[in-house]
């Protein structure tokens, strides 16, 4: 049965749009003299939203719906409103098995995922516990067809108790179709049911270490970054906010890969950054590009710089721009304008290639790279 991800409507959207189909011409335009503007219909054909059984499009848990989460980070990104990457399912903690683990791309922190069909119930929830006990995750979600106040209530306890880096998301899984939609096309409804206080959370760590919440440096690399969130979701770049940090780490799709913007001592950077665990996974997916150099500087359209990094884990493929500085406003403008175009030169040119390697193969020998250029 296909899935549509992008179609999946507003959370409300399925317990509030109950009208049966309405005929356009319905609704009458007369003037009946109270003096209001006369009612127009509406300007396209409505319809209602139909529930579809969970069981229907996934038919099992373990062998559909979380392979098919997986494979669908993004969607849950647009639901937690934070950048997400699943890595793997049936990660082993100890002598069980973790459903889904991932990171958070912002911030580079383990992400578990436990998924349940059915209402949550006390053995999911000491699942999820056990889990982030092995795991050390900062952000741990559950996933549920129906949540029972219980577990609600201890979720948002959980939020309420722990750290502040320390995050409980409960999320409720459901699917819809349209009244009148050509059979098997449905949409997969994630609704947000339960989540962090984070501003909440923040203001009692302040408040307990008696320092503000941000520094002077943190407030104003988070006004910048809130000024270029509209043009990085405009573009469908991150499901995150504004981080107050002097880089924005955004998905690529391909784990232990981002598409990085940031300050630097320099001015500006925009670039492809492989932060993969692994060094030596990060190195290979390098020299695959940096073998093709001359096709994505051409296909950028100006001069880039391909670091291997040498004496990091790390390596970066990266535009730059000098002289800007965080602390001149007026600068601002111009530094937005540049990020913008330089991301999206960026990654067309490297769409040009073939896109982001996600080999995990060894490095190629030097002089392989160097004999096939």
């Amino acid at each position: 049965m296909p899935i549509d991800p992008s179609a999946s409507p507003s959370p409300t959207a399925a317990e509030t749009a109950t009208a049966e189909t309405v005929d356009q011409g319905a609704v009458s335009a007369v003037d009946d003299g109270s003096g209001l503007t006369p009612a127009e219909p509406p300007t396209m054909q409505l319809t209602s939203l139909q529930p579809v059984t969970v069981t229907t499009v996934w038919p099992t848990e373990a062998h559909h719906f979380t392979p098919w989460l997986l494979a669908n980070s993004a969607l849950l990104s647009q639901t937690l409103g934070m950048d997400v990457e699943l890595e793997a399912r049936e990660y082993k903690v100890g002598k069980f098995s973790l459903d889904l683990i991932g990171r958070e791309v912002a911030t580079d922190t383990p992400v578990i995922v436990e998924n349940q069909y059915g209402p949550t119930d006390h053995s999911h929830l000491g699942q999820i516990l056990t889990y982030a006990g092995g795991t050390k995750p900062t952000t741990i979600i559950w996933v549920a067809e129906s949540f029972r106040e219980e577990h609600r209530a201890a979720l948002e306890w959980l939020n309420t108790h722990t750290e502040p880096g320390i995050r409980f998301f409960g999320i409720r899984i459901t699917a819809v179709t349209l009244a009148g939609a050509p059979a098997g096309l449905v949409a997969p409804l994630l609704e947000l049911v339960v989540k962090p206080n984070d501003w909440e959370k923040l203001a009692v760590a302040a408040t307990q270490s008696g320092a503000a919440a941000h520094t002077p440096a943190q407030a104003l690399y988070l006004e910048f970054w809130s000024q270029f969130e509209p043009s990085a979701k405009q573009h469908g770049w991150t499901s995150g906010a504004a981080p107050a940090a002097n880089w924005w780490s955004m998905p690529s799709g391909v784990s232990g890969a981002s598409w990085t913007v940031s300050w630097a001592t320099f001015g500006g950077r925009s670039e492809i950054y492989f932060g993969h665990p692994d060094p030596a996974v990060n190195l290979t997916r390098w020299q695959l590009l940096d073998h093709l150099r001359d096709q994505i500087t051409a296909a950028y359209g100006d001069e880039l710089f391909f670091d291997a990094l040498p004496e990091k884990k790390g390596c970066r493929i990266e535009a730059r721009r000098t002289g800007p500085k965080i602390t001149d406003r007026n600068a601002w403008p111009d530094m937005l304008t540049w990020l913008v175009d330089s991301q999206t030169r960026l990654r067309t040119a490297i769409a040009s290639v073939g896109g982001v390697p996600n080999t995990v193969s060894a490095p190629l020998p030097a002089d392989d790279v160097d004999a096939e250029r």
